[in-house]
C-alpha cells in the first residue's frame, strides 16, 4: 500500500520485552480524500480494515471528505478546537505561514496544545476506546491531514501503551519525512503557482516535515504537568492498568 500518502503498518515493531505489535491491526496514513477504488479495495482484502478514525478538524472534513468505502464504519474525531489562541494543524493554516523560525516555534506551540487542550484530551480518550472495542483480527485506520502531527501524537501514544521503547518510536515518527516527499513537492510547487512568496514557500515546506524537537516538546510538556506518559495514559486518557492490558492482549503478540 504505496499509494496512500504517508500509509504505514505499525505491524512488526517490537516492544521492550520482545513481543510484536500484530500486522494489519493498527494502520496511519493522510486523509483519504483522493482513496481509489482499487485502495478501497486493498484495504477491506488485504488489511481487513473495519473502521476509520479521522482526527481533522470539522473544516477540514467539509472541504475535503474521506472518500467513504462500504460497511466500512467511519468516526471523525476533533482534537483541536478552531479557537484563535490555539495552533491549528491543517494544511490551510500551514499554507499562511511566511516566517521560518516562527514556524518553527508554531509547530511547537501546536505540540504542547496537542499535549494540553481538553478538546485533544477528550478526542485521545475517545480514540483509545475506539482501538479497545475494535473487532478481533481487523484493523483500524487512523488519519488526520497530513498523518504527521495528530496522527503522529496519536501513534507515539499507542506505541507507549504497547511498551516500545522511544529511540523506535522516534524512528517511526520520523519516517513521516521520506513518506511525504513526493506528495510535499507536490504541496510546494502548487503554492508558488498560487503565487506564495520564497518566505512563504520555506515556511510552508518546514511545517509540511515532522522534527524531532516536536515530539520533545510532546514529551517535555507532558512529564511537566502530569508526571510521565504512563501518569498521562492513566489520568488523562482514562487507560488505566486494566484497559493497558487489554490492549496490550489485543494487539501484541
Amino acid at each position: 500500500m504505496s499509494i496512500i500518502t504517508n500509509f504505514r503498518d505499525l505491524g512488526g515493531i517490537q516492544n521492550r520485552h520482545g513481543q510484536h505489535l500484530l500486522a494489519h491491526r493498527l494502520l496511519r496514513s493522510a486523509e483519504l480524500s483522493q482513496l481509489s477504488a482499487a485502495e478501497a479495495k486493498q484495504l477491506v482484502q488485504d488489511y481487513q480494515l473495519n473502521k476509520i478514525i479521522d482526527l481533522r478538524s470539522a473544516e477540514e472534513v467539509r472541504q475535503r471528505p474521506d472518500t467513504l468505502i462500504d460497511g466500512i464504519r467511519y468516526i471523525h474525531i476533533e482534537l483541536l478546537s478552531d479557537t484563535p489562541h490555539m495552533a491549528q494543524a491543517s494544511i490551510a493554516a500551514f499554507r499562511k505561514l511566511d516566517d521560518r523560525s516562527n514556524t518553527h516555534e508554531y509547530m511547537l506551540t501546536l505540540y504542547q496544545e496537542l499535549a494540553l487542550a481538553p478538546a485533544a484530551h477528550v478526542g485521545y480518550q475517545r480514540f483509545f476506546r475506539e482501538l479497545l472495542n475494535n473487532a478481533a483480527h481487523e484493523s483500524v485506520l487512523f488519519h488526520c491531514a497530513a498523518g504527521k502531527d495528530r496522527t503522529g501524537i496519536a501513534a507515539m501514544l499507542i506505541l507507549e501503551a504497547l511498551e516500545v521503547a522511544r529511540p523506535v518510536i522516534y524512528q517511526d515518527y520520523l519516517q513521516t519525512n521520506r513518506l511525504r516527499q513526493e506528495e510535499n513537492a507536490r504541496l510546494l510547487a502548487q503554492a508558488a503557482a498560487a503565487g506564495a512568496t520564497p518566505a512563504q514557500q520555506a515556511a510552508f515546506a518546514i511545517a509540511l516535515r515532522v522534527d524531532s524537537r516536536y515530539l520533545d516538546r510532546f514529551y517535555r510538556t507532558v512529564e511537566e504537568h502530569y508526571g510521565s506518559v504512563d501518569d498521562y495514559l492513566q489520568s488523562v486518557i482514562g487507560l488505566d492498568p486494566h484497559c493497558k492490558r487489554q490492549l496490550q492482549q489485543q494487539y501484541l503478540q
